[in-house]
């Protein structure tokens, strides 16, 4: 893949980078390709490298155990281009899953040591990829709570059953009265989960 195109694909997975930054970048990057089926990351490594995929498809496997019964499941299906191992890059961790790519596909490959020397001599990009991690879980998690929230209230009969199941997930959850509740939030109405 030409060095351009690397260019205006890493400027749209990380959009808060300079054209400037982006070439900087750039010059920690490895450029790699995959064959159809090659492994990315294992689920319960510990490596902290980043890969930063131009193309290709991929899926998630999690392998879990239940029962004393080990269950394998494709989590998701993702296409590329986008990150992949960022949590890992910023905090000590095991992968949480196993990525495969699904077709022959090129990535860039951000060592964790290409990325501590980067942020000891560009400590600019550095803070700009780690933001744009800390989004990327932000979001994950965001969008977790809000499916569970909705799944586990929209099922529900009636709003007291609905809040009793997300504490049987969450812990005990307390209903507050309508005077404390104008107290702690003035007119906000909150977020919006239909039963």
């Amino acid at each position: 893949m030409e060095t351009e195109a690397q260019k205006e694909i890493v400027a749209k997975i990380l959009p808060s980078l300079t054209a400037e930054e982006v070439d900087q970048f750039l010059t920690y990057l490895e450029f790699r390709e995959a064959a159809i089926g090659s492994i990315l990351v294992s689920q319960g490594e510990t490596d902290r490298d980043l890969y930063l995929l131009l193309n290709g498809a991929y899926s998630v496997f999690s392998k879990f155990r239940v029962n004393l019964t080990s269950v394998a499941m494709n989590t998701a299906n993702f296409p590329g281009p986008g990150l992949l191992g960022e949590v890992n890059l910023v905090l000590d961790s095991t992968r949480t899953a196993t990525v495969v790519a699904r077709e022959a596909c090129a990535y860039l490959y951000l060592s964790k040591d290409a990325f501590d020397r980067m942020t000891a001599e560009a400590p600019q990009i550095g803070i700009k990829i780690v933001t744009t991690v800390a989004s990327i879980i932000h979001g994950r998690s965001e969008n977790t709570r809000r499916v569970m929230y909705t799944n586990l209230i929209s099922e529900s009969p009636s709003v007291p059953v609905g809040i009793s199941r997300i504490g049987r997930w969450m812990g005990k959850w307390t209903r507050v009265s309508d005077d404390i509740s104008t107290k702690l939030f003035g007119d906000f109405e909150g977020e919006n989960f239909n039963s």
